[in-house]
């Protein structure tokens, strides 16, 4: 019967205290906001200002708010925690700690309870009451403060992040070839000034295992990750540092660079690199510790469509394509020799290492294979571009252009 007859005091408590305290939130919203700002020092400022409006509407909010939740328990809080999440961002974006939110919650503790102890003995409330009163105002704020701190967590972690994240960006932007205007607030946020030009270094790994973390590199490069592929970007300047601290690894990656290249060229330098490493993968470009683009243009150009290349090749190179393979080798070296000299035969036999007899043995077969073909300008100009393409991945074992020609010509 005690703790039924406590019920119904605090029941009616609760009723009288709102309805007493409602009219007056304003106001007493107001002596909050003063109080704060005279003894929390970082909140100091004009009444009259746009800070004391701010701290009067989070005393007002709180207050309304644990006046619904004490009358109706379990009332929903959505609105009244994302004020108070807000603010916790907004110290946060501000570089503050929360010190002076906590000293300003302290002042609307101190002045709550000595405005509840003074209403218990207007009113005559027991001390259980006034007991009970007071934990849920604690518990209250506590949960607000609480709300405070996830805010100002999250926008910490957000902005912790923000150079990184907007390096990555940056770098996401430059290599899919996006606008100037897209790109230059993140290289603003970033702290990473856009160069006249850049040097973009391309990873793939070495063996089946994919690519290790790239370790060593610091903010003077921008770093892009793929399954199969690693993109770093480099000022030209920064590139033999970057190329250095990636040579310490090498055995655990292929590397690739691009010659210097204005932001516009970045996404071909994307593609000219990861070309390069899959042309070493296949034998046409020897494999070395950097595999330097602008020492190798003209394969990555003739590799550039290699749908196009195999098509020529089945019809320009056909006579070739029928030949034996020991004959198609050397009957195609040396007509690549040939289309990119035009010297005679003992100038030949001496770039290829063989006799001046045999280039003329040779060359007879040549011309029984292509015949009048071998003085038309056109098919002069595709056969030594086909030649140039096709002969070092023949060398390296590529034996694709061999069956596609025997699955079209069975016989």
């Amino acid at each position: 019967m005690t703790h039924l007859h406590h019920e119904v005091d605090f029941a009616q408590v609760v009723a009288t205290l709102v309805r007493d305290t409602r009219s007056g939130m304003s106001a007493t919203a107001d002596r909050l906001a003063t109080q704060i700002q005279d003894r929390v020092e970082a909140y100091a400022g004009p009444t009259t200002g746009r800070r004391h409006r701010l701290i009067e509407l989070a005393c007002s909010t709180a207050a309304s708010h644990f006046m619904e939740a004490i009358e109706h328990p379990g009332a929903p809080t959505r609105s009244v925690d994302e004020l108070f999440r807000r603010m916790g961002h907004g110290e946060a974006s501000e570089a503050n700690t929360l010190v002076a939110m906590q000293a300003a919650f302290r002042v609307v503790n101190r002045q709550a309870w000595q405005l509840f102890r003074d209403y218990a003995v207007t009113h005559n409330w027991s001390a259980s009451v006034l007991g009970e009163l007071c934990d849920a105002l604690f518990a209250f704020t506590e949960h607000l403060m609480e709300q405070v701190r996830l805010g100002y967590e999250g926008t910490r972690r957000v902005l912790e992040r923000a150079p990184e994240h907007a390096r990555e960006l940056l770098m996401d932007g430059l290599i899919t070839g996006a606008p100037l205007a897209d790109v230059q607030p993140h290289a603003i946020t970033g702290g990473w000034p856009l160069p006249p030009t850049f040097r973009l270094v391309t990873l793939s790994p070495s063996g089946d295992e994919p690519l290790p973390p790239l370790t060593g590199l610091d903010d003077r490069y921008l770093v892009r990750s793929d399954p199969g592929f690693a993109a770093i970007l480099a000022a030209p300047v920064d590139q033999p540092h970057l190329l250095s601290v990636l040579l310490e690894h090498s055995t655990h990656y292929h590397v690739a660079t691009s010659w210097a290249v204005e932001r516009e060229a970045i996404p071909d330098a994307w593609r000219w690199t990861r070309r390069a490493l899959e042309l070493v993968d296949r034998g046409v470009i020897p494999a070395t510790p950097v595999v330097d683009c602008s020492e190798h243009r003209a394969q990555l150009w003739l590799h550039s469509e290699p749908g196009i290349r195999q098509r020529l090749c089945q019809e320009l190179l056909r006579p070739l394509l029928a030949e034996t393979p020991n004959s198609r080798e050397i009957l195609s070296e040396t007509l690549l020799a040939w289309l990119e000299s035009r010297d005679s035969a003992p100038a030949i036999a001496a770039k290829l290492g063989v006799h001046p007899q045999t280039v003329r043995y040779r060359w007879k077969r040549i011309n029984e294979l292509f015949g009048e073909e071998l003085r038309e300008p056109e098919f002069v100009t595709q056969a030594t571009m086909l030649l140039k393409a096709s002969v070092p991945l023949w060398k390296a074992g590529d034996q694709s252009d061999f069956e596609r020609f025997r699955s079209e010509d069975p016989r």
